[in-house]
Parts: structure tokens; sequence; C-alpha cells
């Protein structure tokens, strides 16, 4: 058998046939076309996020989200003002010294001049009269008072002062040992030096002592003389 003629189709009927060219031309058209979509797409996104400032993003539609108030703190209620420390109220005419704070004797309600104070011993501390009564030139006065330490062994300073203008002017100064918790009488007397002073009384923990609490009670004052 011979070969028969070999015959092509007719050319408009050929595949089109496409040069490299356009094959690189048709892909950079692809990607532009995906990157203009990419680019719309995030817009779309963005403006949908920030479309309404005021929008909630909880997807609440377009209420606003609701706003708390600052929460107020009431200001604190205003107490007592506490009395300063040289000074005590209420207690006779008792007036701490050296910071300390006088309270009164627990187990002499009934007597004002029943009081007491802690003592450090970092300064001298203790409470003070100002004024016992007004002073007869040539005078002498005898002012005896009960004392009790917390401590066994204090050694507490009693003063009988002559106070002239706000001053002192003259003064007698007795030290009294208390060696156990007992109560133990003292006596300071003091012959005044002018007319119209006034008589004080000092009773203090002197500076260096060890620390502990002091009580005074049944003070009297007698006088002698012009």
């Amino acid at each position: 058998m011979g070969r028969g003629p070999i015959r092509h189709p007719p050319r408009h009927l050929a595949p089109a046939r496409r040069s490299g060219t356009d094959a690189r031309e048709h892909v950079v058209a692809e990607w532009v076309l995906a990157a203009v979509a990419i680019v719309l797409t995030a817009a779309v996104l963005v403006s949908s996020m920030f479309d309404r400032p005021g929008r909630s993003r909880s997807g609440d539609g377009d209420a606003a989200a609701p706003t708390t108030p600052a929460a107020t703190t009431p200001p604190p209620a205003a107490g007592p003002a506490e009395a300063p420390p040289t000074t005590a109220a209420g207690l006779g005419d008792w007036r701490a010294i050296g910071g300390t704070r006088v309270e009164r004797t627990a187990a002499a309600p009934d007597r004002p001049m029943a009081a007491g104070f802690t003592g450090s011993g970092r300064a001298d501390q203790g409470m003070a009269l100002a004024e016992l009564r007004r002073c007869t030139k040539g005078r002498t006065y005898a002012v005896t008072v009960r004392l009790r330490a917390s401590r066994p062994a204090t050694l507490v300073e009693v003063t009988l002062l002559e106070v002239a203008g706000g001053r002192r002017y003259a003064a007698d100064t007795v030290g009294a040992a208390l060696p156990d918790r007992d109560w133990r009488r003292v006596e300071v007397t003091h012959q005044a030096h002018l007319r119209g002073t006034v008589l004080a009384l000092e009773v203090v923990l002197p500076r260096g002592s060890p620390g502990a609490t002091v009580q005074v009670d049944d003070l009297r004052v007698a006088t002698s003389g012009p």
C-alpha cells in the first residue's frame, strides 16, 4: 500500500498560535486585575470600619456605645479635731510636756487632777499645772502629790515653779525615786520671791530614763508665812 498524501486542515480551522510576547502580556494583565481587586476590597473594609466614629465595633448597629460617668469619691467626713500635744483638755488644767499625752487615771474618775502620762525617755516628758494659785511675796507653799510608776526603780522630778509674765522666775525641784509600783507621796516647797507671780507644778520623767507610765493623784497645796 502506498502512502496517501498528507493533507492539512484549512488555515481558517487551524488553532491559533500565540507568541511568547502575547502570553507574558496576558499574565501581567491578570496580575494587575488581581491587585486592583485586592485594593478595592481593602478600601471597602477600611471605609466600613471608620465611616462612623461613634459607632460601636461590637456590631450593635448605629447605636453609640454607652458611656459610664466617672465615679466621684465623696470627701471624707471631717472628724473631731485632735487636741494639740501640749494641752490636756478635760483633764483639769494639766498640760503635756515633751509631746506626750496626758490621760485620766481610770481608778479616780471623780478627781480631775488624777491623771498620768507615758514617757519614752528620749526627752524630758511629763505634765504640768500652769497655775495653781497667785503667790504672795514671802509666803511658803508646800505641794504634795501621790505618784506611781509602771516600772520599778523609776526616777521622777517634781518641780514647783514661780512664774512671772509667762517666764520662770524661780523653781524648787525634788527627785522622787519610786522603787516599786505602789503609790508614794512626794512633797516639794517653794517660797515666793515676788508679789503677784503664779505658782505652777511640773511632774517630769527625765531624759534618758527607761520608758514608763507615771500617774499622779491626791494633789494638795498648803501655805505658811505672811
